[in-house]
């Protein structure tokens, strides 16, 4: 089943964070808000979004959806 996409351009979310050796998950305090999204395929041609996202402090970087959760 392909994935669908969670967020649209305009959405507020924060970023998961692996701090316990991948037993736990922590929220990033920083939120940022979805500038763009993109479709990947990969090598069984699976279709995966990928957002584009604009943080507080001006920086931008890309990151698979499923590492994002929406804001409070």
């Amino acid at each position: 089943m392909p994935a669908t996409a969670k967020y649209q351009e305009g959405d507020s979310v924060n970023k998961k964070r692996n701090r316990a050796g991948g037993v736990s998950l922590e929220i990033g305090p920083a939120i940022g808000n979805v500038v763009s999204m993109k479709v990947k395929h990969n090598k069984k041609g699976t279709p995966c979004y990928y957002c584009t996202v604009k943080w507080e402090d001006g920086r931008t970087s890309e990151h698979a959806q499923h590492m994002l959760v929406p804001a409070p």
